[in-house]
């Protein structure tokens, strides 16, 4: 099945280059198939989202491939084959065009045009891997209560059992001789004072890795609100952005200016592509020391990562070895018929404690 999807991902590519004049070559075949395997193909609008952003290079042929796209993967009977030949891109321009010549004036028609070349920038830019830079985003004030108290839940419920280590303790399970003496020393040799060892309840120290991409941007308020309220609520929480950087916000989500909420200098680590496993390997590479067994990780992202995924996989494997639990909240997880297909994903949960949603936090405290 996936050859033969692949196959006719190819075949489509070169039908809009034969039939309908689009400038398509094995450039843009290559990375028609390579957007097929990051967006899976469960959503058809997310495919054709996906194969337009890569195949359109004017925004006038977005409404002539949408037509395409619907003939060529529709699973309707086609018809028969009309004798007329293939209608190019400028007949159907010329025709479309020509009616609203004669019946609106240029001023009225503008609108039109930029919306849809509007639009052909903002699918290009969400599924493109390349780095850019977005505007300073500010948390969003409506919200932030249930935000507060979902932090104060996850951290207040949060168990992380208890350390493999031997710690002084009021009333621990083993002896501790040493120590003991050390305090009889104060009383003249009387072992007045016994002391103890135990296994002392681990302290939980969090860690968010914050997914700044353009194709998170409808989902980035609650993420923020979240991350906010989570250093707020803890002084062990460290968070970090990435797109196509990774970039440490802790600081700036502790001393937020509480008048604007806003975040500004994030570089290319808010709005431009997603390179998921590239910026957790860097995160691993420069942070994973002080990872310990204390460590609960939080990874919010959809998983859509145009890059390679042998970085991806490798630093889930290093994450999930050094750290307690390692949890991914998926903004479309709570979707009804949502299914983790992006290959993203795939190679990511298998290191993945708990899958949730933002609507469904409490399922980070059972990882």
């Amino acid at each position: 099945m996936r050859a033969n999807l692949a196959e006719k991902t190819v075949e489509f590519c070169a039908r809009l280059r034969t039939e309908h004049g689009f400038a398509i070559g094995p450039r843009e075949s290559r990375e028609a198939l390579l957007a097929m395997e990051v967006v899976g193909v469960a959503d058809r609008m997310r495919v054709a989202a996906a194969l337009r952003a890569i195949c359109c290079s004017r925004s006038e042929e977005i409404e002539l491939f949408d037509r395409a796209f619907d003939f060529f993967f529709s699973s309707r009977p086609q018809g028969a084959r009309q004798t007329r030949g293939p209608r190019r891109l400028r007949e159907v321009r010329e025709e479309r065009d020509a009616p609203a010549a004669a019946e609106a004036p240029t001023a009225q028609r503008r609108p039109e045009r930029e919306s849809a070349a509007e639009a052909w920038q903002t699918l290009l830019a969400r599924y493109s891997p390349d780095a850019a830079t977005g505007d300073s985003p500010t948390i969003p004030r409506e919200g932030l209560d249930a935000a507060r108290r979902d932090a104060a839940r996850l951290v207040t419920r949060l168990h992380l059992g208890r350390s493999l280590h031997w710690r002084p303790q009021p009333h621990g399970r083993r002896f501790d001789l040493r120590r003991t003496l050390r305090a009889a020393l104060r009383t003249g040799g009387e072992l007045l004072a016994p002391r103890a060892l135990g296994h002392p309840l681990r302290n939980p120290r969090f860690v968010l890795l914050l997914d700044g991409s353009r194709s998170m941007h409808e989902h980035a308020p609650r993420m923020l609100q979240f991350a906010y309220a989570l250093c707020q609520r803890s002084r062990r929480t460290a968070a970090f952005l990435f797109s196509t950087q990774l970039r440490d916000v802790t600081r700036r989500l502790r001393d937020a200016d509480r008048a604007s909420l806003r975040l500004s200098d994030l570089g290319e680590a808010w709005g431009g592509g997603t390179r998921i496993g590239a910026s957790l390997r860097d995160f691993v590479r420069r942070h994973g020391a002080s990872l310990t067994d204390q460590t609960f990780l939080i990874v919010v992202s959809d998983g859509l990562d145009a890059g390679e995924i042998e970085p991806l996989q490798w630093a889930m494997r290093e994450l999930d070895r050094r750290c307690f639990a390692v949890a991914w909240i998926n903004p479309h997880a709570n979707l009804p018929g949502y299914a983790p297909s992006a290959r993203g994903m795939q190679a990511a949960l298998p290191y993945v404690s708990a899958f949730t949603s933002f609507e469904r936090l409490d399922a980070l405290t059972r990882a």
